[in-house]
């Protein structure tokens, strides 16, 4: 009998642009619909967590970037009661053109902000963003 992988991996991009991070809002009826958020989402197959926050954050925002550190790992039990443990990875993400606009992925997002920790801390966020945000470091 074969064992099954009881883990998932979710990568996210915390993307900073001088003393500001990139904040989505995720779009209502969506799953966190109207909290705020950081680009990000499932590690697909034969990717790395590092590989899919930079994919996601292209694919959510139109932002190129390269991976930096690894800020936070956080371990949960699956919200839907299912027997999985999900692994929400955030990196630190660089921007490869300062002068790139933000494209939203309008399916997943209604809205985006450049916020300050401390201003980004006051909005309704997705419960990762807030502890990350409130861990990371200056």
């Amino acid at each position: 009998m074969s064992e099954v992988n009881r883990d998932r991996y979710v990568a996210h991009g915390l993307v900073r642009q001088g003393e500001s991070y990139l904040l989505l809002r995720r779009r209502d009826g969506r799953y966190l619909g109207g909290l705020w958020d950081i680009p990000g989402g499932t590690v697909e197959p034969g990717e790395t967590p590092a590989e899919a926050a930079v994919r996601e954050c292209w694919e959510e925002a139109g932002l190129r970037t390269t991976v930096g550190d690894e800020v936070t790992h956080f371990e949960n039990a699956d919200t839907n009661g299912r027997d999985l443990t999900f692994h929400t990875i955030t990196y630190r993400l660089h921007l490869l053109d300062r002068a790139t606009e933000v494209v939203l992925s309008v399916e997943e997002h209604d809205d985006f902000r450049w916020l300050t920790r401390i201003e980004a801390l006051d909005l309704p966020l997705v419960w990762h963003v807030a502890r990350t945000l409130g861990e990371a470091p200056q």
